[in-house]
């Protein structure tokens, strides 16, 4: 195969062996005659270059393989010279003759080409007739759903069928969801009218994926408010907390207390109702610290906001639920990780640390309490020569294969798992 400048083609001919692959025969036809190439049909002695094309005849087949041996023609494969010839697509003509032809069918086949720009499949989407139909209703609309999902789904190879799948563009949101991908779903017809009118359970899973993900605009955030406020009130970091707040909603209200986002004006309208949550898990400030530790001690020893002055004195009160609160907190210093390694009273909760150093959860596996072992495959801190060794124990595999840290390392070092 040659490596080639194909601007030098200009005024020449080309053969095109079996089919096009990107393109339709006449958009690569159309293409060429953009750069003033000529596409012939027999090989002759004008011609410049020869492509290999997919999906050959026999003849076409025994052609090619007549003229590798003579190496007389430079010859390439379809793929780059697809691509060579897509990037020169001139947007703002080809979006107008879309609109004013109303092809659907040629405008999907846009859509299926890997080679435009994101640009402009975002733009050309905006023109694609859902024709009232949900994303999967009828095999346009399959299609159409499937280009947007291969497209930016990254690791396709290895999950092909989630292009044809709804939870596929769920995934894709929650993944690869960035703003300008995530604007164009919540744009799309079906998407957009369930939005505003919700009426369809298999659009569920996309939806929460919208209202959870970072990147989502403030403006379609407001359009989910009252029907997926509990899982905004998850966001972090929060949006749209006066609204959420101002439902005054005994589901809501009570996550939005254990959210360490919270606003100190959200935390101070909360406090009342939910004391232990706002000790445990939003952001403390020294007076709030003053105001719970009384009552909330244990809560406040599980909370990742606590500074060092807070922890020591916790750590001063001695009291065994605020020890072991403290041992499991990742928040914790190490040096008091140590002194309560040290006593040997905290195993469990100090196994469940991901804060507590290497050699020490290593010093943990040696025990024969259940528990303890059953932490150590959920920690993501314990190495993987242990959480190896857990996995041989039925009792531990299921925790070793959702440890993140496990998954990880099978992903990029073949061990024989799936």
């Amino acid at each position: 195969m040659c490596v080639m400048n194909y601007e030098a083609l200009k005024n020449h001919s080309v053969l095109l062996l079996g089919k096009t692959r990107a393109l339709s025969v006449d958009e690569f036809d159309t293409l060429l005659k953009l750069h003033k190439i000529t596409r012939i049909r027999h090989y002759n002695e004008d011609v410049a270059l020869i492509i290999e094309g997919r999906m050959m005849n026999p003849y076409e087949q025994s052609e090619l393989e007549r003229l590798y041996e003579e190496l007389s023609t430079p010859i390439t494969e379809l793929a780059p010279f697809e691509e060579w010839l897509c990037r020169s697509i001139e947007p703002n003509r080809l979006l107008m003759s879309l609109k004013l032809s109303r092809n659907q069918g040629r405008l999907i086949n846009f859509l299926q080409n890997r080679y435009i720009t994101d640009e402009l499949f975002f733009k050309l989407l905006k023109l694609y007739d859902w024709q009232n139909e949900g994303l999967f209703d009828n095999d346009a609309n399959r299609d159409v759903t499937a280009s947007i999902i291969g497209r930016f789904y990254t690791d396709l190879d290895r999950n092909h069928n989630v292009q044809y799948a709804m939870s596929g563009l769920a995934h894709l949101v929650e993944r690869y969801g960035n703003r300008e991908l995530i604007n164009a779903i919540a744009e799309l017809s079906p998407i957009a009218n369930e939005i505003k009118n919700p009426k369809e359970r298999s659009l569920s899973g996309v939806l929460d994926a919208i209202a959870l993900h970072p990147d989502t605009d403030e403006a379609i955030l407001r359009l989910l408010l009252k029907e997926r406020a509990v899982l905004l009130a998850h966001r972090k970091p929060l949006t749209l907390e006066s609204e959420l707040l101002g439902l005054n909603r005994e589901d809501v209200n009570e996550i939005l207390a254990q959210n360490y986002t919270l606003s100190p004006y959200g935390v101070a309208q909360l406090e009342s109702d939910y004391p232990r949550l706002i000790a445990s898990k939003t952001l403390l400030n020294w007076d709030r610290f003053e105001r719970l530790i009384e009552q909330y001690a244990a809560e406040l020893g599980s909370n990742p906001s606590l500074t060092p002055s807070m922890q020591e004195k916790l750590f001063d009160l001695g009291e065994e639920t605020v020890l072991e609160a403290l041992a499991a907190n990742p928040a914790t210093l190490h040096e008091m990780l140590d002194r309560l390694f040290e006593s040997g009273r905290f195993s469990l909760p100090l196994a469940c640390n991901p804060s507590l150093s290497p050699d020490k959860l290593e010093s943990l596996w040696a025990s024969a309490n259940v528990g303890i072992l059953s932490a150590l495959a959920a920690n993501t801190s314990t190495p993987i020569e242990i959480l190896y060794q857990l996995s041989l124990d039925r009792r531990f595999e299921r925790a070793v294969k959702t440890n993140p840290t496990f998954g990880k390392y099978i992903q990029t070092h073949n061990i024989g798992w799936l």
